[in-house]
């Protein structure tokens, strides 16, 4: 946030109820960081706002001890306004729709801040009149139903504020490096759902929409089976990180776990604790899980004083306040072609399919809005699969599928399988001939035995001719003879 939260510090140790008020990723699989932050990180953006006009603050008289406050009568302050709101806020539809928190956008916040002094000073100088047993007793009874929140409250209905606001989406990328420049740069930002009694109900969500399509937008999940000690990452922009103006607009990544999950005040939902890393400036980011779903919404983290004393803790509020905001505003939230796209390609270079993932990485690229989604993004894994296309690792086709099942098996493996192969080989052919002689040998039998048959049967009716041309003339030379034989005989 801007620098107007500095003045209401003292409430946190008068009350501790301002922390509240003020702010600080198909079958889906577990990523890698790497992928989860390239996943996530593109859907994440800044939030800026101006606020200008100006305020009449009444001074009060406070009695801490009745619980008492009152207008002094025409006694007030004058101050003008010119005041920047910074959060984070990530994409929950492509057409332009992005969630936040109510504090990150709404003038609520700035006339807590402007009110806060007159407040302050009334309680402060009311409490140095306090014995220490009763300024034991004020600070335990801050916890629940605070009587400073109740002073504040009354400081501002009491005012009287004129006030402009001016919200935009900063460009991602932008070479600006005053914020003016870069609201001036950025999208205008309408407010299409808000809970204005956030600073009650806790409920401190705001849905905002900007003229731009095609935006990455993150997969919503449920926060229904989160708990304590499971991984949580949160994507942000931390004032804290900012090293220079050029470094405003790279989100920051932190993780940690769940250590803790709270009641709300009127115990209607839960808050999530985590020890991932937030300071003012990250309200309104995601909290995602390793598949990079969104469970929450970072929504302030520990008091100051806590944290002076080590105790530094984030709080999301669950991400199904941000889906019934939406539904509320008529929007039905859905995840971007990109976040589709880019875990289809992870899955597919998972498996070294690599012309299937180019083809992912590129659509992803080519279906998604420029300003959000740029080609160093997913540079390297195009180029992950050239080194393994270049290896002859690349799995495209069965043939490649094979390979690298014998690959696989290792070298030792590969080469006996190699020379058993050979051995079959040799055996076979050598198999191959025998059988092949063999057959020919059949072959030449069994035609030499249709050639002696067909011999045999030749020579059988030549025989049986020769003999019944042969018998024929003999029978008359017999008859003859038999003749002369008798007439010898008579003679």
């Amino acid at each position: 946030m801007g620098s107007f939260l500095r003045r209401g510090n003292i409430f946190l140790v008068l009350g501790g109820w301002l922390a509240v008020m003020v702010p600080h990723v198909s079958a889906q699989m577990a990523l890698p960081q790497e992928a989860l932050v390239d996943l996530v990180k593109p859907s994440v953006v800044r939030i800026a706002g101006h606020i200008t006009g100006t305020a009449r603050i009444p001074a009060v008289k406070v009695d801490i001890r009745q619980r008492l406050v009152a207008v002094i009568p025409e006694k007030y302050v004058d101050i003008p306004v010119d005041e920047y709101l910074i959060g984070s806020g990530f994409i929950i539809h492509p057409d332009g729709y992005i969630a936040t928190n109510a504090h990150v956008v709404s003038q609520e916040t700035v006339k807590q801040a402007l009110a806060s002094e007159n407040a302050m000073g009334a309680l402060y100088e009311n409490a140095l009149l306090l014995s220490d047993s009763e300024m034991q007793e004020f600070l335990q009874s801050e916890t629940n139903n605070s009587f400073s929140k109740q002073v504040l409250e009354y400081v501002i209905q009491h005012s009287v504020f004129e006030l402009k606001s001016e919200r935009a989406v900063l460009r991602p990328g932008s070479e600006k490096q005053d914020i003016s420049d870069l609201i001036a740069e950025g999208f205008p930002a309408t407010i299409v759902s808000m809970n204005e009694n956030f600073l009650e109900d806790e409920r401190d969500v705001a849905v905002l929409k900007i003229e731009a399509a095609d935006l990455p937008a993150l997969a919503l999940g449920g926060s229904e089976s989160l708990l304590v000690g499971k991984k949580a990452f949160i994507f942000g922009f931390p004032a804290t990180a900012e090293l220079n103006k050029n470094s405003s607009l790279e989100a920051t990544f932190t993780e940690g776990v769940v250590s803790a999950i709270k009641q709300s005040a009127q115990k209607d939902f839960k808050l999530f604790q985590t020890d991932a890393k937030v300071s003012e400036g990250s309200s309104g980011g995601p909290l995602f899980d390793e598949e990079g779903n969104v469970i929450g919404m970072v929504t302030f983290q520990t008091d100051e004083w806590s944290r002076s004393q080590g105790d530094s803790f984030a709080f999301a509020l669950p991400v199904e306040l941000v889906r019934q905001a939406a539904q509320d505003a008529g929007i039905f939230v859905t995840e971007g072609v990109y976040g589709g796209f880019f875990r289809q390609g992870l899955s597919d270079l998972s498996l070294k399919h690599c012309d299937k993932a180019t083809e992912e990485f590129h659509k992803a690229l080519e279906k998604s809005n420029p300003l959000f989604v740029n080609e160093r993004q997913l540079d390297a894994y195009v180029k992950k699969c050239d080194v393994l296309r270049a290896g002859g690792l690349s799995l495209d086709t069965s043939l490649d599928e094979w390979k690298n099942s014998i690959r696989a098996l290792g070298s030792p493996f590969f080469y006996l399988s190699a020379v058993g192969l050979g051995l079959f080989v040799v055996f076979g052919w050598i198999l191959f001939m025998i059988i092949r002689r063999m057959r020919r040998e059949e072959t030449e039998i069994e035609v030499l035995e249709a050639r002696l048959l067909r011999d045999e049967e030749r020579f059988g009716r030549y025989g049986k001719l020769f003999q019944k041309k042969s018998s024929a003339p003999d029978e008359p030379k017999d008859e003859k003879k038999a003749e002369q034989k008798q007439k010898r005989t008579i003679l």
